[in-house]
């Protein structure tokens, strides 16, 4: 027991390095040497985490409570695991058990949140967070769950001030930007310059840069930097700004603000949302290619875009296979929309693929245009087609983004757009059934050529 030990903290020390395979290693030959060794089982569960090998994972912590019941941080990290698969109501256990030996496990009561709102158990996830916040009115986490709660709920004007809590959050997927000039808070700047910086992702840019124009409006001068692949896009959003890619030099100004901070400068709620689309138009020069190569009149033209990211959101992307029911929809042309992203394969209808001709966005904006109707998941196409005015139909998961909010099938941020929800978690049959139905109507009726 002393040498698994002694290959134990080895184990500790390679991981405290940052070396999770060595790591993995030392606690591998520990637990051989002694099974016992709950520690290691428990660290060894968090490096095969740290790898993505989930379920090996729960085995090893598994293993750890057999020998310790009690053992907190084995119930804590088995439901991180359970989360990260979305196993909802499992990971929901891990939590409890683990809050129920440790109540002040503030973040075991955050990642309890995330699974109540997944869960579709909104007021629990809502009461979670704020028992995180009467102990600690500090904890970033639970401010950030609380503001997507209040979005979800369209609660917009104390969501947007709880997502300024974002900056504080451990892992934000954008850097806090650390400029010496001071933020813009709304006030008229006649005579200065703005700055206005893009975070997150391509979909977040897509939606907010609506409030570019309004920025523009306030008096003075405004640059706005955004993703590499948007700029062309956004070249075009409003007369007088200067748009600049990330990572390029930036021109003198004199303040600056984050995107995603606008909507609460300009207070807006469900009643004030910038609305009008369009609010993007693809280049000329790029429609007038891409209607050369989209010219047939005789079907309804329809884009499907199947797939994102799997990270942080598994479960968003539609298998190939499930739209594979849309094949015997007669008068319809089908064109791929999907650009990167195919692990999954390609599905099994004919399909019109011209995404090796896509450089950025203002390609995707210009094939977009030339089409009768998208079909997306929650990805960065469908806000897109709603940016363009474009109608697009949207495949959604039961627990979606706070942007789609809850039972309903229109979008308040763009009037183009239908949501098509899952009535069970992962039944994207009975989604694109219902899709399949519509689409037939639609493709049936008369069209404008």
């Amino acid at each position: 027991m002393e040498i698994a030990r002694e290959i134990h903290a080895l184990g500790v020390s390679s991981l405290q390095a940052n070396n999770i395979h060595g790591a993995l290693i030392h606690f591998g030959k520990a637990l051989l040497m002694a099974p016992d060794l709950t520690e290691a089982s428990l660290f060894h569960g968090y490096c095969l985490d740290l790898l993505g090998r989930y379920e090996e994972a729960l085995s090893a912590y598994d293993q750890a409570l057999a020998g310790s019941p009690c053992l907190v941080a084995a119930w804590n990290n088995r439901g991180n695991t359970l989360l990260k698969l979305c196993r909802y109501e499992q990971a929901v256990e891990s939590y409890s058990r683990a809050l129920d030996l440790a109540p002040g496990l503030l973040d075991a009561r955050v990642a309890l949140a995330t699974c109540f709102q997944a869960l579709g158990l909104i007021s629990e996830a809502m009461s979670a967070c704020e028992a995180v916040l009467e102990a600690d009115p500090g904890h970033a986490e639970a401010h950030w769950n609380k503001a997507l709660l209040l979005l979800l709920n369209g609660d917009y004007r104390q969501g947007w001030r709880e997502y300024e809590w974002r900056w504080r959050k451990r892992g934000f997927t954008s850097p806090l930007r650390d400029f010496t000039q001071p933020r813009w808070h709304g006030e008229t700047f006649s005579g200065r310059t703005v700055l206005i910086h893009a975070e997150q992702g391509f979909g977040d840019t897509l939606q907010f840069c609506r409030y570019v124009p309004l920025v523009a409006a306030r008096g003075g001068r405004v640059v706005f930097e955004c993703h590499p692949p948007l700029v062309p896009l956004m070249e075009g959003l409003v007369i007088g700004v200067s748009v600049v890619a990330m990572g390029q030099p930036l021109p003198p100004f004199d303040l600056h603000v984050p995107l995603m901070s606008l909507p609460m400068i300009f207070d807006t709620t469900m009643e004030t949302i910038p609305s009008a689309v369009p609010y993007l138009s693809p280049p000329t020069g790029h429609l007038l290619v891409w209607r050369d190569l989209v010219k047939d009149k005789k079907h309804l033209k329809v884009g499907l875009c199947w797939a994102r990211k799997s990270f942080p959101d598994p479960g968003r992307s539609c298998p190939p296979k499930a739209l594979g029911l849309l094949a015997d929809v007669k008068g319809i042309e089908f064109y791929s929309l999907q650009v990167g992203y195919r692990e999954g394969g390609m599905p099994l209808l004919p399909l019109i693929d011209l995404c090796d001709r896509i450089v950025d966005f203002a390609d995707s904006a210009a094939l977009i245009s030339c089409l009768d109707l998208v079909i997306s998941v929650d990805t960065a196409v469908a806000h897109l087609a709603g940016a363009l005015g474009k109608e697009c139909w949207i495949l959604l998961t039961i627990d979606p983004d706070w942007r789609w909010m809850i039972d309903r099938d229109d979008c308040p941020w763009y009037p183009s757009l239908r949501l098509f929800r899952q009535l069970y978690r992962g039944s994207w049959q009975d989604v694109i059934q219902r899709v399949k139905s519509e689409l037939r109507d639609k493709a049936a009726s008369p069209r404008e050529n």
